[in-house]
Parts: C-alpha cells; structure tokens; sequence
C-alpha cells in the first residue's frame, strides 16, 4: 500500500514538473515571437524614417539650387523686326534669372563674314535645364596646325597649340604644358563640322 501511494505521489509531482516545463517552454516561445515581431516593427520604423529623411534632403536640395529651373522655358514669343544693311537679326529668347524665366528681346548683330549666327538653346542635364548660349560659329575650316617646339618633361604632358574663333578670324593659340594627373588622360581639343558650321569639342583630362 505504501510502495503504491509513494508511485502515485511520485508521478504527482513528476507532471506537475513536466507541466511547469512545458509552460516555461511556451512562455518563452512567445516572448521570444513578441522579440522577434518588436525587432521587425522597429527596422520597418527605421525604413520609413530613411525615407522621410530622403525626402526632405531631396527638397532642401531643391530649394538650395535655385540656379537652374527644372522645368521647361514658355514658348517663344513672336518679334517684329525689319531688315538692316550688314546686320542680322537675333531672336530674342527666355532666360533665368531671379528664380523665374525672363524674356530677353531680340536684337540687331552685325554679320561676322564667314561666320553664321547659332541660336542659343536649353538642354536638360540631370533633370535640370541649363542654357547654352548661342554665338557666331564659323562656317569655315580652321587653318592646318602650326608645328611648335617643345622637349619632353618629367611629369607633365604637352598640349598642343590650337586654333580659336575670336573677332570673326582665326586666332592661334600657343600650346602649353600640363600637369599630369594619375588615373587620367590628356584629350586634345578639337574642331567638327556639324550642319554647315564648324563647332569646338573642348578637350581636357579625362579618367582612362
């Protein structure tokens, strides 16, 4: 009787034990759950706080660089102008100025003789429109290169002489030596045939 009273006292206690064990193991398993969820509410409240930040910085970006407009200038407007002996006549264009387009009115510019006049125009550039202003281009090649002497030094490159549209005649420019920079190259500046007019691709150092 005894033997049999100490076994169901035993087994009592035994899954009492085991109950304790389990309830243990599922308070656990939720607290962790309830850690796991915290940990991924807090990386979704850092995500979306990123992104506010990216925002803000993007328009404080804006607002900083009030230089250039970011959206197209109004259609041109229409000028009535009449014919003048030995000039040509430029049309007048938007510009920026102030925050805000501006028209500037068209003009009289006396010719330049183997020059055409180019209009100036806008183009966008990393989602902001700059202006490129128009000039007179001349429609006639540039001479041959002049030969220059020069001897090598160490550390630097030599840029050749080349030829510049200035006054309405081709002016040389004399070469000159650069500096070399790691990492990069000299590029030659260079005159192309674009359209009947002849246009200047600046060189300068670019990475190899």
């Amino acid at each position: 009787m005894r033997a049999q009273l100490s076994r169901l006292l035993f087994g009592a206690v035994l899954g009492s034990g085991l109950l304790v064990t389990a309830g243990r193991s599922y308070a656990d398993d939720d607290h962790h759950r309830d850690r796991h969820e915290q940990r991924r509410e807090d990386r979704r409240d850092d995500r979306r706080e990123d992104r506010r930040d990216d925002r803000h910085d993007e328009r404080r970006t804006v607002v900083r660089d009030r230089r250039h407009p970011y959206e197209a200038p109004p259609a041109a407007r229409v000028e009535r102008h009449g014919d003048r002996r030995g000039y040509v006549w430029v049309n007048g264009g938007w510009d920026w100025r102030n925050g805000r387009y501006q028209w500037v009115a068209g003009r009289h510019e006396r010719e330049h003789r183997g020059a055409r006049w180019r209009e100036p125009r806008w183009d966008v550039r990393d989602g902001v429109y700059v202006r490129v202003d128009g000039g007179w281009t001349p429609v006639v090649a540039p001479p041959p290169l002049r030969e220059e002497r020069w001897a090598a030094r160490r550390g630097f490159v030599w840029a050749r002489g080349r030829w510049d549209w200035r006054g309405g005649e081709w002016a040389w420019t004399p070469g000159h030596y650069e500096r070399e920079r790691v990492g990069h190259v000299y590029r030659e500046p260079r005159w192309e045939e674009r359209d009947g007019v002849y246009v200047t691709v600046e060189g300068g150092w670019v990475i190899q």
